[in-house]
């Protein structure tokens, strides 16, 4: 037990350097910030949540005494993805079998987190008169002109209005691609370790819960009926609520092109069809997401029907 702990406090002492070294400068701390929650979830996926604890309370320790407002950056970044991974991850679903909890699951429960996460930072953060959405816009036209000030001004003002009006939704789904790539790869480690606690989920299926989809259509009705703040927002989970759906999409065509003959030469020019047009390759692999999801809902409700007579 003892050994285990010292292990989370290890691992979460990496995390806490990490993120010390992105704040210093570190070209290598830089490269390395998506990986900041890796360590940690390494312990949560070969250890439990339980053993999480030291290693957070080690993390949070060293970042408060070096860098005090660098907590709510490293909670938000490198404990709250651990914190929301590991028991997705380990959750068993109830019926025949006690089956482990599928991808699906866990990308939808990631998605869900990142879209309360993305409400609640934007309220907690944001303040004054102003709305959020001004505040938001303020601040991407202030971040802009410093990185681009070559840029012509009428130029600057385009990318400003679309930046502004998906902010909130470009931070929640760096989140949440963040969480997957350090999911995957801490569950591949371990798990070539001989360490993991569960096996590796399949990632092609991908099949998503059908809440997920209510919510995003929740949020999207939400944020075309409300003004203010609250559509805002709204409009912002629902892009956040989407991108899942999206990465089920590339999962189904991943699986299609693979099974024909030059497999690898179709999802080579897949892939470049896709990064070329890429803002009309998003929603259409968004949208193939979805129709392939609402498919599967309608074909379990067929085979409900039918068992039921």
């Amino acid at each position: 037990m003892s050994k285990d702990i010292g292990l989370s406090v290890v691992a979460g002492l990496a995390s806490a350097l990490v993120l010390l070294s992105v704040s210093t400068g570190g070209g290598a701390g830089l490269l390395l910030a998506y990986l900041m929650p890796l360590p940690l979830v390494m312990i949560g996926f070969s250890r439990g949540l339980g053993l999480l604890l030291p290693g957070a309370i080690a993390a949070l320790a060293l970042v408060a005494a070096v860098s005090a407002s660098a907590v709510p950056a490293f909670a938000v970044t490198a404990l709250l993805p651990a914190v929301a991974l590991v028991p997705l991850a380990l959750r068993r679903q109830s019926g025949p079998g006690s089956l482990w909890s599928g991808s699906g699951d866990i990308l939808a429960g990631l998605a869900a987190t990142a879209a309360v996460a993305m409400v609640a930072g934007s309220l907690l953060f944001t303040g004054g008169e102003a709305g959020i959405e001004e505040q938001a816009r303020a601040f991407v036209a202030q971040a802009f002109g410093q990185v681009a000030p070559q840029v012509a001004p009428e130029m600057q003002g385009s990318v400003i209005a679309l930046w502004s009006a998906l902010f909130p939704a470009m931070l929640g789904c760096a989140w949440l691609i963040m969480a997957v790539l350090n999911g995957v790869l801490a569950q591949w480690i371990v798990a070539r370790a001989g360490q993991a606690m569960r096996p590796t989920p399949a990632y092609a299926g991908l099949d998503l819960p059908s809440w997920l989809a209510l919510a995003l259509v929740l949020a999207a009705v939400a944020g075309m009926t409300l003004g203010g703040s609250a559509g805002y927002l709204a409009r912002n989970a629902a892009v956040v609520l989407i991108l899942p759906q999206t990465l089920a999409g590339l999962a189904f065509v991943h699986k299609t092109l693979r099974g024909r003959p030059n497999g690898g030469l179709l999802l080579a020019l897949f892939y470049v069809v896709f990064f070329v047009m890429f803002g009309w390759s998003l929603v259409a692999v968004a949208g193939l997401g979805l129709v392939r999801h609402w498919t599967r809902l309608r074909r379990r409700q067929v085979e409900g029907s039918q068992e039921e007579k």
